[in-house]
């Protein structure tokens, strides 16, 4: 005798003596309970608006009850005992608008082994009870009439009042793992030994993606088919979730669609016979040729977007996060689709498109006099963060993303300002500029300044204000490394020569010529210009006597020639 087909109302069929193929049904359930995803997706497919699962322990009997209850369409007894209770049957197989097709799903209420599956059934104003027991033997009862439609299941799952806690925790993640994203709302009530509240709350959730970050979506096919394709974080692996009414079909972390993460909802998509993978059918194909769509088309704009809005985040982590992990999922971002972070604001904006960018890009690490200088004359200054690891970072990932150099305007540009002369500076610099112009060439002038940026540690360097490329305002100028390190004894287009008025060798001839009168500001003036044409290449044996002569005829110590 078929052991899931009933001798006649009210009557116990005798178990069979082999469980046979059923028995290798149930076990290849390999999560026991997974039975939860299966009830819940009777229930969606009964039409159920919603879903309830109560676990309620029964201090006499020593059992857990847990209850999967729905307000469904409800079945027939002929559903039961010709549909529900026969392998390989089902009244879905035709219709892609319910999930299950094999007939296989309702038998996993027996793996977690209870001792007793209570179904309660109402349709048409007639209810129906059925026990199915561990033997596989099962027997209808008429329930009498009923006066709304739904069917509850109830297992009935013998246990120690110290294993309740556990299981409800073990409920509480198979829901998670298997029907996060029921397409009704599924809630979850527990109480266990003395009535205590284990859990209630709501267990599904809005399709999304989990650990990435930034994630596209679109809808396919009358809303058939959902995408969403997300960017993982750094260092995680693909993934690839596939759902029906979002139950969970299969999730993997094979790279499906590249490093990309992603989901499909599609009420066509079914699971194999195994129950351990989505068929790789029609539908499948459909909805991994639509997430490479979506990946090629919307991903894009949705990435640019988020890392326009991290750009401008004062956490700049945030941002190279982004840029990191949208690199390494090869989304393809054009040169003019990356932002970058300013140091210095433009305007209202804190950030820059890759296209408003020069050749080279100028970066800082922090805000200064040059940098404001640099924003002041139309330069953008792009924050290269802090720490080495950071600008190193920035200095090749932004090189990368807009396929422009990237410089350090503090070695690439330096600040001159301007130091307010006195009589004494102004004779010494007077006697430097003669005993060049006699040893070599005069500059076109020498001006004492202050230097900060590239060339602070610099004693000299040439370039006049007409030189400076940005005005920094209070007199003071900007010039680059380029025009710094130039000679100011070119024969033409001759530059000035600047002192830098703190350096330590500066300073000292300075105070010499102020201290020492006429002498020492001689013998200040000669070393200056002594080490300013060892610093230029311009000192050989000619130009060293000249230099000696000259200063021994200023301090009357020989008499011109």
């Amino acid at each position: 005798m078929d052991p899931y087909r009933s001798a006649g109302r009210e009557a116990i069929v005798e178990a069979p003596r082999d469980a046979g193929i059923v028995g290798d049904v149930i076990a290849q359930f390999a999560d026991p309970l997974a039975f939860y995803r299966e009830l819940v997706q009777n229930s969606i497919d009964a039409g159920s608006p919603s879903v309830e699962l109560a676990l309620v322990y029964d201090d006499a009997e020593g059992l857990l009850r847990a209850a999967v209850r729905d307000r469904g369409e409800g079945m027939t007894q002929d559903v039961v005992e010709n549909n529900l209770l026969v392998l390989f049957r089902s009244t879905k197989e035709r219709d892609d608008t319910k999930i299950g097709k094999f007939g296989i799903g309702f038998k996993s209420v027996l793996a977690p082994g209870p001792r007793l599956v209570v179904i309660t059934t109402a349709r048409d104003g007639k209810r129906l009870v059925v026990h199915l027991r561990p033997d596989l033997s099962y027997a209808v009862f008429d329930g009498g009439p009923a006066t709304a439609a739904g069917t509850t299941v109830e297992l009935e799952l013998t246990m120690a009042p110290a294993e309740v806690a556990g299981f409800v925790a073990r409920t509480r993640e198979a829901l998670a793992r298997w029907c996060r994203h029921a397409s009704v709302p599924l809630q979850l009530t527990a109480r266990g030994p003395g009535g205590a509240a284990l859990a209630d709350e709501r267990i599904d959730r809005p399709l999304a993606l989990d650990g990435v970050l930034v994630e596209a979506r679109a809808s396919f096919d009358d809303d058939q088919l959902t995408v969403i394709v997300g960017v993982p974080l750094p260092g995680a692996p693909p993934y690839a979730g596939f759902f029906n009414h979002g139950l969970t079909l299969y999730e993997t972390t094979e790279a499906l669609a590249g490093p990309l993460a992603f989901k499909v909802q599609d009420r066509r998509l079914g699971h194999t016979l195994s129950r351990d993978n989505v068929r790789r059918d029609a539908a499948f194909d459909r909805a991994i040729a639509c997430v490479k769509t979506v990946a090629a088309q919307h991903l894009p704009r949705v990435a640019a977007a988020a890392v326009r809005d991290a750009a401008t985040d004062p956490d700049r982590a945030r941002w190279r996060a982004l840029v990191d992990a949208i690199t390494a999922a090869g989304v393809a971002l054009s040169a003019r689709d990356w932002t970058v972070p300013l140091l210095e604001p433009r305007g209202t904006d804190r950030a820059i498109g890759g296209h408003q960018l020069g050749s080279p890009v100028w970066g800082a690490t922090a805000r200064t006099a040059l940098t404001a200088a640099l924003a002041a004359g139309g330069e953008p200054v792009i924050d290269l963060g802090e720490g080495a690891g950071a600008v190193v970072w920035s200095l090749r990932r932004i090189e990368e993303l807009t396929g422009r150099p990237v410089r350090d305007v503090a070695t690439e540009w330096t600040r001159i300002a301007p130091i307010d002369a006195t009589p004494d500076d102004r004779r010494l610099c007077d006697a430097v500029a003669a005993l060049l112009d006699a040893a070599h060439r005069r500059p076109s002038e020498i001006v004492l300044a202050e230097l900060t940026g590239a060339h602070a540690d610099a004693f000299a360097i040439a370039g006049g204000r007409e030189r400076g490329r940005h005005d920094a305002g209070d007199g003071a100028w900007l010039i680059a490394r380029d025009h710094a390190e130039r000679s100011p004894f070119e024969r033409i287009a001759r530059g000035p020569l600047v002192l830098h008025a703190s350096h330590p060798r500066v300073a000292a001839a300075r105070a010499r010529a102020r201290d020492g009168g006429d002498a020492g500001r001689m013998h200040a003036a000669a070393l200056l210009a002594r080490a300013v044409l060892v610093r230029y290449g311009r000192l050989d044996a000619d130009a060293s006597a000249e230099l000696l002569g000259q200063t021994l005829v200023a301090l009357d110590v020989v008499e011109a020639p």
